[in-house]
């Protein structure tokens, strides 16, 4: 058969040849991929037949394209074939009549070209075929490259070099989306021109948010899989057709520890809850769905989700946060190791979704702690062998293990290789992670220290099975690339992004689940009901603060504590008054060099508060306050730096009140249960016995108290509780509360429209607390870090206890399927293997 390539002109030719398949241009392809329609997986040949030559000119072509108004070129296979996309169309050939891209540019088509193939198997294919030199720059998640086009030096540089996956948030503002597509699409374009192979680049994000959906820990209390289901559908489509194509997501850790620091960003404290809304969410943002609700698998709206932080970072010994030396080590004195492992193994592996598996895992950064080594050697998850075995080898899961950033080397952010690694050389230590089973090393680029760490794996372990090792990290790399068709269309469509992120629908969702996210915790003699507030009462709602951004300098503003179209129909708003601007602009971190450090902005002292006079005659108060925070358990708040914390300052109580916190009770652990070696050879003592902290927004607290005693004695007061991260103690303010609604909030307009709802009657609060409200600090302190829902929980003036899955409506304590599946004894090992 004659060898060629087939140019535009001959598809386009071809295209119309097959004008009965013409209707098929620019619709969104079916299933693409190893699971692409039946009738050509069926007919995928043999391995023994590859490379196979292209069609002759007698072969008609039963695909159809279009060019884009993004300058790529669209083919669509028949039959729910792949849809390719190219930049260069001289790259597709024809086989069977199908199109397929020939990336190696050998004029043939090859196995792991073909998309009739399974995913796996094309990934193998390539796989066996590269160096190790070819493979260890793929061995790096990086990051760095700047997200404009056209690309600069640097760029282009990192990508000759092999570089070929990063993080890259992408834009959710519709009016700028473009710009990240237009990036996105000429990193692809140089990955299809400038390398042999045409290995694509794996662009991902962290999470954030779309559409008002809250985050994910916000989300947990309504307790509901479906409602996780549609969150993960609607934010995968959105973040596919912007770019992303790998979600370093969701975070799945029990927080077992309720002073956890790091506990806003994962779901709550009970393995169930975290299990099934991990199938939920991951199996539904990595299936495409059709306009029919039909789950089609991995396809052209789909997101590979990265699980983290695998294992046991929600049982951190003192709550501090795992990305600094303060809080490296997790602890299980009640033996509950196996309790954290449910989200990933019995949840992860068990997807309700026809992917069946999470594509990706990340490791945690800490060490989990035990003397004699039980849960591995004294080093950090990606390094822990021992654990990332029970999922390789134990529960038999064969997908990508990418490390949490910067784990390899000492950066400016600090130095996180922690424990006995900080002993070894840094190729020593990429031997070590390759021992490991580690496939990806994230936030770094280090080729150098990749081929040094090569070579001395191949030394301890003969050259034939250090090229095997690496070629399984390929192989892994690859399949997540083919379950996200990044080898038949890298590209994204501007006007396929333009139409998700506009979507009417999920608008709607993102309300509907900030509806279901509070949870209602006191309603005294029923002042809010369906009924709603009658009358247009006089009430004070407070001015809040809120914006500047965590680098600094960002714009902040006032605005009603809850949305005020809402309380200007339901009250006679009585608020504060605001001032001109008069703070001075925080230049500090990677931004700053973006502030005007010239403009006045926004700080507290320019909100002159209501007086009391004011506040004589209102038969209600509604504040907005949030959880108390005293800071990350270490001195500058357990942000990242190089900078040393001072002695006294290393180790500190995470408080749950207001009031200032001494840990000198009863039950504060006096010598903590994990620590350095030291050089006499005793183990250093973390305990924050004796020391002492205050929340940074006690005056929340002051607000409270002082506002009842302004109101009048029948006067109505209603607190809204945003949780931020953590679990908090109720006693301080509690009985000066008539209504109290609580949320893990995230910033968001929802929320203030969503309490809005509830005031009116619009909307019955249906939430239930994800995790106990500890009755005092006592009781935290009398807590394990590795068990959830160990607490006393404290009991209101109406005799409830704020326990796990606690929760009012209309009617009173809410009894319903929620709470008879999930308000059961905790589950402590997983149910999918046997250890």
């Amino acid at each position: 058969m004659e060898e060629r390539s087939v140019t535009r002109r001959n598809f386009l030719a071809g295209s119309a040849a097959a004008a009965a398949l013409a209707g098929l241009a620019g619709c969104s392809a079916g299933t693409a991929g190893g699971d692409a329609g039946a009738s050509a997986a069926a007919s995928a040949p043999s391995a023994d037949k590859y490379p196979i030559d292209p069609d002759g000119s007698d072969v008609q072509a039963k695909w159809t394209s279009e060019e884009t108004r993004d300058g790529w070129t669209r083919y669509t296979n028949p039959d729910g074939g792949a849809e390719l996309g190219v930049m260069d169309t001289a790259k597709i050939i024809q086989v069977d009549g199908l199109a397929f891209k020939d990336m190696n540019g050998n004029g043939k088509l090859d196995l792991y070209e073909d998309w009739r193939q399974s995913d796996e198997d094309r990934a193998a294919a390539l796989a066996e075929q590269l160096s190790a030199e070819e493979i260890l720059p793929l061995m790096f998640h990086n990051g760095m490259m700047s997200a404009t086009a056209p690309l600069d030096d640097d760029s282009t540089e990192l990508l000759d070099e092999g570089m070929r996956a990063g993080v890259s948030r992408a834009n959710s503002d519709i009016d700028s989306f473009a710009s990240d597509i237009k990036w996105i699409n000429a990193v692809q374009e140089y990955c299809e021109k400038n390398g042999g192979w045409g290995i694509p680049y794996m662009n991902s994000t962290d999470p954030y948010q779309l559409y008002d959906i809250p985050d994910n820990h916000c989300l947990t209390a309504a307790m509901d899989p479906e409602l996780w289901k549609k969150a993960g559908m609607y934010t995968g489509r959105a973040w596919r057709a912007t770019g992303a194509r790998v979600n370093l997501g969701p975070q799945v850790d029990i927080g077992t520890n309720v002073v956890w620091t790091r506990l806003g960003g994962s779901m709550c404290e009970d393995p169930a809850v975290n299990r099934d809304m991990t199938k939920a969410f991951v199996g539904a943002m990595q299936s495409t769905t059709d306009d029919n609700g039909n789950d089609l698998g991995w396809s052209t709206d789909s997101v590979a989700c990265m699980l983290k932080h695998y294992c046991g970072p929600g049982a951190t010994e003192g709550g501090r946060n795992d990305h600094n030396d303060a809080g490296k080590y997790d602890v299980f004195p009640g033996d509950n190791y196996d309790a954290h492992l449910i989200p990933f193994i019995d949840g992860g592996m068990h997807l309700d979704g026809e992917t069946g598996e999470m594509a990706a895992i990340m490791p945690n950064y800490g060490i989990a702690y035990s003397d004699d080594e039980e849960y591995g050697e004294i080093v950090g998850g990606a390094y822990n062998k021992k654990a990332l075995d029970i999922l390789r080898e134990t529960a038999g899961w064969d997908g990508m293990i990418t490390t949490d950033w910067q784990i390899l080397r000492a950066t400016d952010f600090g130095n996180r290789c922690f424990g006995t690694v900080a002993d070894l050389t840094e190729p020593e230590r990429f031997e070590k992670i390759l021992d490991a089973g580690v496939d990806q090393i994230g936030g770094d680029w280090a080729p150098d220290v990749a081929k040094d760490g090569y070579a001395l794996y191949a030394k301890d372990n003969g050259e034939d099975a250090a090229l095997a090792r690496v070629r399984t990290s390929a192989r892994h790399i690859f399949t997540v690339m083919n379950d996200v068709q990044l080898f038949d269309n890298p590209y994204n469509d501007s006007s396929r992004a333009k139409e998700a992120l506009e979507d009417s629908d999920a608008a709607a969702f993102g309300q509907e689940a900030s509806n279901k996210a509070i949870v209602m915790l006191k309603n005294k003699g029923n002042v809010i009901s369906k009924q709603g507030i009658t009358g247009k009462p006089k009430c004070y709602i407070p001015q809040k603060l809120s914006g500047g951004g965590m680098f600094g300098g960002g714009s902040a503003s006032f605005s009603l504590a809850i949305d005020e179209d809402a309380a200007n129909e339901l009250f006679d708003v009585v608020t504060d008054t605001v001032g001109e601007p008069t703070g001075e602009p925080q230049a500090f971190g990677p931004m700053a060099a973006q502030v005007d450090t010239s403009k006045k902005v926004y700080q507290e002292s320019d909100c002159i508060r209501a007086t009391a006079d004011q506040l004589a005659d209102c038969k209600y108060a509604i504040l907005v306050i949030a959880s108390p925070n005293t800071g990350a358990g270490e001195g500058g708040g357990g942000m990242f730096s190089s900078e040393p914390v001072p002695e006294d300052q290393k180790y500190l109580p995470i408080s749950l009140q207001y009031r200032p916190y001494t840990a000198d009770g009863p039950n504060v652990r006096r010598v903590s249960l994990a620590g350095d070696k030291l050089e006499d050879g005793t183990k250093e003592n973390r305990s924050y016995y004796g020391k002492s902290v205050t929340a940074s927004n006690e005056s929340d607290l002051d607000m409270v108290l002082n506002t009842r005693a302004a109101l009048p004695a029948d006067a109505k007061l209603i607190v809204i509780v945003e949780g931020t991260n953590n679990a908090q103690c109720f006693h301080e303010f509690e009985q000066a509360a008539d209504v109290i609604l609580w949320s893990w909030a995230s910033s968001g307009r929802n929320f203030g429209k969503a309490y809005g709802r509830i005031l009116k009657g619009e909307v019955e609060p249906s939430g239930l607390l994800p995790c106990q409200m500890p009755k005092d600090m006592d009781t935290v302190e009398a807590s394990l870090e590795d068990v959830p829902r160990d607490l006393d929980p404290y009991v209101d003036s109406e005799g409830n206890a704020y326990d796990f899955c606690f929760g009012l409506n209309w009617s009173g304590v809410i009894d319903d399927d929620r709470t008879k599946t999930y308000k059961v004894a905790p589950l402590t090992k997983p149910e999918t293997i046997t250890r």
